[in-house]
């Protein structure tokens, strides 16, 4: 769900960048004042993890094994993920950031599109994922379910946004756009939803202290994101050979709706490393994209954090 530089006029794209700048600035605002120092090593490898993660396409006829799906992938976004762990939307808008900033290195999302990008992922799918779950979970509807539909709407109301921003671009047909985007997306919340309440679940079993009800306890986090950085880095190295190489939702909507002239034009800014890989080194510069993004992310953080909780 990654729109390319070529999609929306610099004009358009501008705004939406103003937009996302404004809640960024909140964001960094939440993490100055709100975010728990002992949850600051969390954060950086739930980063990672969602930029290793979203660079494994899975087969959506996995998930519904009917033909209209086959030939179309999906990948996990975890903003809603991470609004639930953090218990506030504005840690889903600044991990986006991060993740955004350093996948648009790779061609994965443009640079003059990424205030677009980071609407639709890290606000609106945010803010969805997120008051979704706590909405249904003070109308006592069990924590997976809320959790579950938080997952399924955070993927499902930002491809709809993302539908309507490409028909003022002038590049999508509306209700085509609505109808196909809807549609893959819908399916693909349904994998989001489920790996949402399945890391959420492994993070509570072993830790129970890390999320308790909204409030954590003063328990450094340096120990599972250790693990975690371990278990990651192995997940990086192989994720090349897991990928599922059909295009995602909006990929296979552009190859339907979009005509063949904008779809061929070159971006204004060449990625530092197209398509997840080094040219000219095969496999072994897949693995090693991979893992420069995944290290890129975490010494970003260590970065951000130092600023951040100097005050």
């Amino acid at each position: 769900m990654h729109i390319p530089d070529t999609f929306i006029p610099l004009g358009q794209a501008a705004i939406y960048w103003i937009i996302s700048i404004l809640f960024i600035a909140r964001a960094v605002k939440w993490a100055r004042k709100d975010m728990n120092e002992n949850m600051i090593p969390l954060f950086g490898v739930l980063a990672a993890g969602i930029f290793v993660l979203q660079t494994i396409n899975i087969a959506a006829s996995l998930l519904i094994p009917v033909p209209m799906f086959t030939g179309v992938s999906w990948h996990i976004v975890g903003a809603a993920l991470t609004a639930i762990i953090f218990a506030s939307p504005w840690a889903a808008v600044l991990l986006m950031t991060m993740v955004l900033a350093i996948q648009s290195l790779f061609g994965d999302g443009g640079i003059t599109v990424m205030g677009a990008n980071i609407l639709n992922m890290g606000i609106i799918g945010g803010f969805i994922g997120y008051y979704t779950f706590i909405g249904l979970s003070k109308l006592s509807v069990k924590r997976p379910a809320a959790m579950f539909a938080g997952g399924w709407l955070s993927m499902l109301l930002p491809a709809i946004a993302l539908s309507f921003e490409l028909w003022l671009a002038g590049t999508f047909p509306l209700k085509q756009g609505v109808l196909l985007m809807g549609t893959f997306q819908g399916i693909a919340g349904i994998g989001e939803g489920l790996i949402t309440v399945i890391v959420f679940g492994a993070i509570i079993k072993a830790r129970p202290d890390i999320v308790n009800e909204g409030t954590h306890k003063k328990e450094s986090t340096a120990k599972v994101a250790a693990v975690g950085i371990f278990a990651l880095f192995g997940l990086a190295a192989a994720a090349p050979f897991l990928a599922s190489g059909d295009p995602d939702g909006l990929q296979q909507t552009a190859s339907l709706v979009v005509s063949s002239e904008i779809n061929n034009m070159i971006a204004p800014i060449t990625p530092l490393f197209p398509s997840y890989a080094i040219p000219g080194m095969g496999d072994a510069g897949k693995v090693a994209a991979i893992i420069i993004g995944f290290a890129a992310i975490l010494i970003m953080w260590i970065g951000i954090s130092r600023v951040i909780k100097k005050v």
